[in-house]
């Protein structure tokens, strides 16, 4: 592969940071201003690694962390990974019992948890028959700080006893489920190198550059992005809990922010209440990314318009890493960029068959940074494709090797035999000047199979008909394309990293079609 760089792992990008820039901050609460170096870095994944080290902890074998945002788990991850076992970050945001079924399957020989917990995660952690410690915030010794209290006395130096190699289990991060039930994805110590390095010379990230990150960690995104690609070139980021329209722009000041991460959710949010500033007021700003899902064109001109900031599209998943991303010295509108240096994609056709330039096709992906395999139940492994995995994402590239993505192939109505992509009629939606959101669905039809359903939200102080959703729509698409339903919502149901929820989509329309039937009874 093209410009392909030697493999590094962990343990040696952390000890040559610390030796080269073992006071810099590593990464900065953005609430409390707390902060881990490099050097303390290395002095607490040591620590890590000698306490899994005396428990006999191999390759491959699962530690388990359930935790929010925090600089404990930032070091709880790294350390497992440089040690040489798997980590895996356990979204706790999702129902208990999903919690429950995700650590039942992972079989982890050791579970950490954050002892501000809900009480029903704990519980979930204390159940699993093996070691379990509780943690706080910060990584170091105190009374409520069990796990790093019982490893403080350990030798910060390096950690001889380290096991696994490139090929062997980094990480597990589990992928959203929303269709269908969330899989492990697994990924090898040089797949997640490779993912780290495809972040970190795709959005042009140098020592000198300070990341503001406030989403989950427990995504595979902001891991990437934030959390190991920083590492590789010695710069920094600054993690929030959650996102904060109040804050937002007073870290961006507060810590001189160079990058930050962003998603269409709280592009909206800034948009919606709006604040007295724009790039002047941030020199340091170089750029906000966009991704986890698609913006609509208003939305993105509306935003650089408001606040002059740039910003830049990319596209990603849990399998395949940062998979395309704009160049953000010279950002476009519309495609998600082009393939990141440690990917292969192609746009292939139902035969497997590359498609010309400009046809849609299934993105297909290969490469380095692609996953090795799923866990798919309590124990059970189930390698990639060997040729290859194909994403379910349809799409083309232009002549100029841009990726524009269309919508999901699972995600198409088929109605009457014909193919519609339900992305298409929201970006058309997104352009009536008084919507504010929307989406479009594939509901049941009894002659057809499938109808498509509208859904909308208008932007505060509008009122809007079906008659002036329909009429907007009438002359930019095709009739059998038209919705059979315009519903208005308050809010489009989005999961936790910021999609639209299929599920609740479908029970709010089965829940409208109810409303109007016993509306009708009634008359």
């Amino acid at each position: 592969m093209k410009n392909r760089i030697p493999y590094q792992s962990l343990d040696q990008l952390i000890s040559r940071h610390n030796l080269e820039r073992g006071g810099k901050a590593y990464v900065i609460s953005a609430e409390t201003g707390a902060q881990i170096t490099y050097s303390q870095l290395d002095a607490v994944t040591n620590r890590i690694g000698r306490f899994l080290a005396s428990r006999s902890i191999k390759a491959n074998d699962r530690v388990s962390v359930l935790s929010d945002n925090c600089l404990s788990q930032v070091a709880l991850f790294q350390g497992v990974q440089r040690y040489g076992a798997t980590v895996t970050l356990v979204n706790c945001e999702v129902h208990a019992k999903n919690v429950e079924q995700i650590v039942y399957d992972l079989e982890p020989k050791i579970v950490l948890w954050h002892r501000d917990l809900a009480p029903e995660l704990q519980a979930i952690a204390k159940s699993q028959g093996v070691e379990n410690h509780s943690f706080g915030d910060l990584p170091e010794a105190g009374p409520e700080n069990e796990f790093f209290s019982l490893i403080a006395n350990l030798p910060a130096t390096h950690c001889d006893a380290s096991v696994g190699g490139p090929q062997d289990f980094a990480l597990i991060n589990y992928t959203s489920g929303t269709t269908s039930s969330p899989k492990g994805v697994c990924c090898t110590h040089e797949c997640y190198f490779y993912d780290s390095d495809s972040v970190a010379t795709g959005f042009d990230i140098g020592e000198n550059d300070r990341l503001l990150e406030y989403r989950a960690l427990t995504w595979a995104s902001p891991q990437q992005f934030s959390m190991t690609s920083t590492l590789q070139v010695g710069a920094s980021f600054v993690l929030a809990k959650k996102f904060s329209v109040s804050n937002f722009f007073d870290w961006i000041r507060r810590y001189r922010v160079t990058i930050s991460a962003g998603v269409p959710t709280a592009i909206t949010m800034l948009l919606e209440r709006p604040h007295a500033v724009t790039k002047a007021d941030l020199p340091t700003l170089r750029y906000m990314t966009t991704s986890s899902a698609p913006i609509a064109p208003e939305t993105y001109d509306a935003f650089e318009k408001r606040y002059g900031i740039t910003l830049v599209q990319a596209c990603g998943m849990s399998e395949g890493g940062f998979m395309f991303a704009n160049d953000p010295k010279a950002p476009r509108r519309g495609p998600v960029g082009k393939p990141l240096r440690n990917l292969i994609a192609r746009f292939v056709d139902e035969e497997g068959n590359d498609v010309p330039i400009g046809i849609d096709g299934e993105l297909l992906i290969d490469g380095p940074q692609v996953f090795s395999a799923y866990l798919v139940a309590r124990g059970q492994i189930q390698p990639r494709p060997a040729r290859g995995l194909l994403t379910g994402d349809l799409g083309h590239f232009d002549e100029n090797g841009y990726v524009f993505l269309t919508g999901r192939k699972k995600d198409l109505i088929i109605r009457g035999g014909v193919n519609i992509a339900p992305a298409e009629i929201t970006s058309i939606l997104c352009e009536h000047p008084e919507v504010l959101d929307a989406a479009t669905i594939g509901v049941p039809d009894s002659i057809y199979g499938e109808a498509v359903a509208c859904f909308v939200v208008p932007k505060p102080g509008k009122t809007l008909t079906v008659e002036s959703i329909i009429e907007h729509l009438k002359p930019r698409l095709s009739e059998f394309k038209m919705p059979q339903s315009v519903n208005f919502m308050k809010t489009i149901p989005k999961t936790d990293r910021g999609k639209v929820s299929k599920d609740l989509m479908l029970k709010y329309w089965k829940e409208s079609i109810q409303l109007k039937e016993k509306a009708k009874a009634g008359n």
